[in-house]
């Protein structure tokens, strides 16, 4: 049967489809259309990003994003994802979504290609291999369950961050303790985001992309903490609901400024997270670290499983001109 790409339109129906196709091939990550709907909405539009769908008589059958990473800029970089429902997949789809796209950014004369996938599909890292993609970085992701959670093992962790003067603060607390809250929350983020490990450089995200979260559905203000020193922002971390999904949260960023490392904090926010979570009903939090992050060892110390971990990839295409680069990829700090 023939292949019939077109550009995604934001239609109710086209987000269900592609939704649907995503949830096909993760069905132990599923997602809502609202999500997507509410993530595209708030995309800066200063990065490219495009998303076109495969049909077959009128229905789609598979959907490939593609454009330039926000929270990872680099000049010539790309990024590329395809995704074919598992109904229709060997039958050349993934192949002809693949050079659909790659026809559509080459006018723009990429440096390299990026994408990723999980490494329990073989299938998914052999189309990518086969298209002279090799991996860079390797992300666990790892479960907990909070309902079975024992602190006591970690009794008195909270209590030696309370002696040293930080505060864990519910983010439902903060409007009324500093007007400036959202701003210093973002400062905070885009602070430690600099320090985590990604194959390229992080970019420091706008401050509007940083506000979406407050009317997404995926948000809720009681599961974001930030431990305070004084009037310093130096620690954060948060779960972001899942609507697919209700017994599951994801852990979202957890960092910590380097002046207040190794004291315990970072051990603290989680504590403190995961009793939301207990509270909250859920029986899964989902978090992914880089394998060589200090963050992914607290995880195991915790309790946390690992599981299949996610693989990024790089292509490149050509080499670099003048005034371009091809990062190394970033270690720890």
């Amino acid at each position: 049967m023939t292949l019939e790409i077109r550009p995604f339109n934001n239609t109710d129906e086209d987000y269900r489809s592609v939704v649907g196709v995503s949830n096909a091939n993760w069905p132990d990550e599923l997602s809502a259309p609202e999500s997507w709907q509410h993530r595209d909405k708030h995309r800066d539009p200063k990065y490219l990003f495009r998303r076109v769908v495969g049909e077959v008589d009128g229905e789609v059958v598979a959907y490939s994003s593609h454009g330039e990473s926000s929270w990872a800029h680099v000049p010539g970089k790309y990024f590329i994802s395809v995704e074919v429902h598992p109904d229709h997949q060997r039958r050349g789809y993934g192949a002809a979504m693949y050079d659909h796209v790659v026809g559509l950014l080459s006018e723009r004369d990429p440096l390299f290609f990026t994408s990723d996938t999980r490494e329990d599909k073989p299938d998914f890292i052999r189309f990518l291999t086969k298209r002279g993609f090799e991996r860079q970085m390797r992300y666990p992701v790892s479960h907990l369950n909070p309902q079975t959670f024992e602190f006591a093992k970690f009794e008195g962790v909270e209590k030696h961050v309370a002696e040293q003067g930080i505060e864990i603060v519910k983010v439902p607390d903060l409007p009324a303790r500093d007007p400036d809250w959202k701003r210093n929350w973002y400062n905070l983020e885009c602070e430690c985001w600099m320090d985590v490990p990604l194959p390229e450089p992080p970019t420091k995200g706008s401050y509007e992309e940083f506000a979406s979260r407050f009317d997404s559905p995926n948000y809720d203000a009681s599961a974001h903490f930030i431990a305070v020193d004084g009037d310093r922002y130096v620690g954060l971390t948060g779960m972001w609901i899942s609507i697919a999904e209700k017994q599951k949260l994801y852990t979202g960023l957890t960092g910590v400024v380097r002046s207040h490392r190794r004291k315990g904090v970072a051990t603290a926010l989680k504590l403190h997270g995961i009793r939301f979570a207990r509270e909250y009903g859920a029986t899964i939090i989902e978090t992914d670290n880089e394998e060589n992050n200090p963050m992914f060892g607290l995880n195991l110390h915790l309790g946390f499983e690992a599981r299949p971990a996610w693989l990024d990839f790089r292509k490149v295409l050509r080499e670099p001109r003048e005034g371009e680069k091809i990062p190394e990829v970033k270690k720890n700090a």
